[in-house]
């Protein structure tokens, strides 16, 4: 019976060894944030709107893993270029990203370019296209969410 208590008390160490290394990484993204438990643990994401006039991104809803900033800038009808500052650890281009409008209008906007690699690192780059249904570039409000 007492060795089965302690194949117990190892397995509950090593359990609680495994949360104190998360706890940590949790404590190092800081307050308000929350870590990945991921090999990378990168994460990004960004609410975007358009207002007919202005572009903008919603920091309550926004979220960069790094702690960096998120700009997004329009670089004419429905193309925009979203950055995530210091995204990246090292020289890793293997993320996902995806994109979507935020309201059911009939525009789509798509993801079409995610960089950062060269001159962007240690930044990632994603370029987004929004169009009607007829395919004509259109400007609009969209999220979007970065992983790796």
């Amino acid at each position: 019976m007492n060795q089965n208590f302690q194949a117990l008390k190892a397995a509950v160490d090593q359990l609680e060894s495994k949360v104190a290394v998360l706890e940590d990484k949790l404590s190092a993204v800081g307050p308000g944030q929350k870590a990945l438990a991921s090999k990378e643990g990168a994460m990004g994401r960004a609410l975007v709107r358009w207002d007919g006039s202005t572009l903008s991104v919603d920091t309550n809803w926004s979220f960069n893993s790094s702690g960096g900033n998120i700009t997004a800038t329009r670089d004419g009808t429905g193309q925009y270029t979203v950055v995530f500052e210091n995204l990246t650890d090292g020289n890793l281009p293997y993320g996902t990203v995806v994109a979507s409008t935020r309201d059911d209008t009939g525009v789509r906007c798509d993801s079409w370019s995610l960089k950062n690699e060269g001159t962007w690192q240690p930044n990632v780059r994603v370029l987004v296209e929004c169009r009607n249904a007829s395919g004509t570039l259109t400007d609009a409000s969209f999220r979007l969410l970065y992983v790796r």
